[in-house]
């Protein structure tokens, strides 16, 4: 079993891409400042979504539930800790990518 943090930073806004196992997704994370919740969409190395979004809450897998579902198993991407805001993204809580 594999694991391992996904860096994610402080900010309103950003989209980065991150190596999971043997895939490379593009992750881009909006605050919506009227719900105060972050939005997620999760795209491919090709620009294929994957998501488009998602909710981004503790104990979620963001990789749940794909559809169409996927021939390639993505793991599992779980926010751990507080919920985000754009204060303390990536300080009291983590971005967990698993292969499970």
């Amino acid at each position: 079993m594999s694991r391992y943090k996904v860096a994610i930073q402080a900010l309103p806004a950003q989209t980065f891409s991150a190596r999971l196992g043997t895939n490379t997704l593009t992750i881009e994370l909006q605050w919506m400042s009227r719900l105060e919740l972050f939005r997620v969409n999760i795209l491919t190395a090709l620009g294929v979504t994957l998501t488009a979004g998602r909710i981004l809450l503790p104990g979620v897998d963001l990789l749940a539930g794909l559809y169409p579902p996927s021939q390639i198993s993505y793991g599992s991407l779980t926010l751990e800790g507080e919920q985000p805001t754009p204060d303390n993204l990536g300080v009291t809580n983590l971005l967990v990518w698993s292969d499970e």
